[in-house]
């Protein structure tokens, strides 16, 4: 049985001794949003040999290699698009009796437009409400990936990272609400995002049938999501 210590922990299993040295792995949780006809966030997984089992995309560092370079390379390998925000989550140590392992968990973003191109073979783009993972440490990234986007919807514009060029204010309540999986009311979240000043209207507006024409928006140059990427 293998248990999860803190990084700064020695961990409590006795490794044998080819394991002094700790084995470093990368995990990698890359979301989209689908805000088509059931919106969902949805994670980028490879499919395992046990049936309806799947693990995140993860891979290890080369030499001399930076740590977030690894995360794209392993991201644009295994899920088949480039993100377009990446941050490093924690690192923590994981030992067995066989190994000593250092774990670092990244999240990564990309629009759903470009999930829907990518041809990969081998990358599944699942709903985070059904997907089921063969590896109990792997289900720990995940958890944590989705308290840490969840909770900076509240104070930064990383949803933006998730939503095409524009939208709608509808599509944005839609958004929010996928990623928290709970509804909002529709009153107070339009009034808290105008408020926030994040948004900007743009000319363009979208017609759905019969229903008047919904106004489209952006967020503001000074939010560009260029700015919330993780310095490379």
């Amino acid at each position: 049985m293998s248990r999860l210590t803190n990084t700064h922990s020695s961990p409590s299993a006795s490794p044998s001794p080819d394991a002094n040295r700790p084995e470093l792995r990368l995990h990698v949780v890359f979301f989209v949003l689908d805000l088509t006809d059931r919106p969902a966030l949805r994670v980028a997984v490879v499919e395992c040999e046990e049936p309806a089992t799947a693990r995140l995309p993860t891979g290890s560092a080369h030499q001399t290699e930076p740590l977030d370079d690894a995360a794209r390379r392993i991201a644009r390998d295994e899920a088949g698009i480039v993100e377009q925000y990446l941050e490093q989550l924690y690192t923590f140590s994981h030992c067995t009796e066989e190994q000593w392992y250092v774990v670092v968990s990244s999240i990564a973003l990309a629009s759903h437009v470009m999930a829907v191109s990518s041809d990969h073979p081998r990358a599944q783009w699942r709903d985070v409400r059904e997907v089921v993972l063969g590896n109990a440490i792997e289900c720990q990234v995940l958890d944590y990936a989705l308290v840490r986007l969840r909770a900076k919807l509240g104070y930064t514009t990383i949803a933006f990272h998730l939503m095409p060029e524009s939208f709608t204010l509808s599509e944005l309540q839609r958004a929010y609400e996928a990623i928290l999986d709970q509804s909002l009311d529709k009153r107070n979240f339009r009034r808290r995002m105008i408020a926030s000043g994040i948004l900007e209207p743009t000319a363009a507006v979208r017609r759905a049938g019969s229903h008047r024409p919904a106004a489209l928006y952006r967020f503001r140059a000074a939010d560009d999501r260029s700015v919330y990427l993780t310095p490379g």
